[in-house]
């Protein structure tokens, strides 16, 4: 699962996870706590990825701990749902590039507030809404605990590759209607959507809230396994 070999070395395979990625120590390995295979589940039911624990770091730990000012922004579904997400344009952890979003864990009541103080809405693609914060709100969403992080890395990830850094998938699922398939790990609370036309996105949530990703899976999409 944690890409080391004996000597030491990631092993040269891992290496198309991202340009640059240097080999690295075995001890230095061991130490690292910002690559995204590097995950650890709490017995409370959170886990840590990146440095930050899911269901109680803030956005603000997230924006200290990358070093980059997000774009906050809130999204309206067409079905009237509402989110509020920080998007972290360029990534660097561990060496690895990527982007990022962290979705806030703001109750419905919040949102809905949020919402009614926003400066500005426009239409966003697929016919929901973008809603412009009140500054008042953007420093509320920093001290929010993270809800769930998206890690779209810049490098196509195979098969093989997430298999020897996570691991084998409790199960697997086929969208409907398209060739995404999601590698569930329920204990990890990560879901990582593969597809032969786009790169791979990786869900991170915290394990005692997994069922929010799996379920709409399970119920809609086709399991393999």
């Amino acid at each position: 699962m944690e890409g080391k070999t004996v000597l030491g070395v990631i092993a040269v395979s891992i290496i198309a996870i991202a340009a640059g990625l240097l080999l690295t120590p075995k001890t230095a390995m061991e130490n690292r706590i910002d690559l995204p295979w590097q995950i650890v589940a709490n017995s409370d039911g959170t886990s840590e990825v990146f440095g930050l624990t899911l269901s109680r770091s803030t956005l603000a730990d997230a924006i200290h701990r990358i070093k980059e000012q997000p774009e906050i922004t809130m999204f309206v579904s067409p079905k009237g749902e509402k989110v509020v997400e920080a998007y972290f344009e360029q990534v660097k952890l561990g060496n690895v590039r990527a982007k990022m979003v962290i979705a806030a864990a703001l109750g419905e009541q919040q949102l809905e507030q949020m919402y009614e103080r926003g400066l500005r809405i426009s239409k966003s693609s697929g016919g929901g809404r973008k809603v412009t914060l009140h500054p008042d709100d953007i420093t509320l969403v920093n001290q929010t605990a993270i809800g769930n992080i998206t890690y779209l890395p810049r490098t196509n990830l195979d098969a093989e590759v997430i298999t020897r850094l996570f691991g084998t998938p409790a199960k697997r699922i086929r969208e409907q209607g398209n060739n995404v398939v999601h590698w569930l790990y329920p204990k990890k609370g990560l879901d990582i959507a593969l597809s032969p036309d786009k790169k791979e996105v990786l869900q991170y949530i915290a394990p005692a809230q997994f069922e929010q990703l799996s379920t709409p899976l399970m119920q809609s999409g086709t399991v393999l396994e």
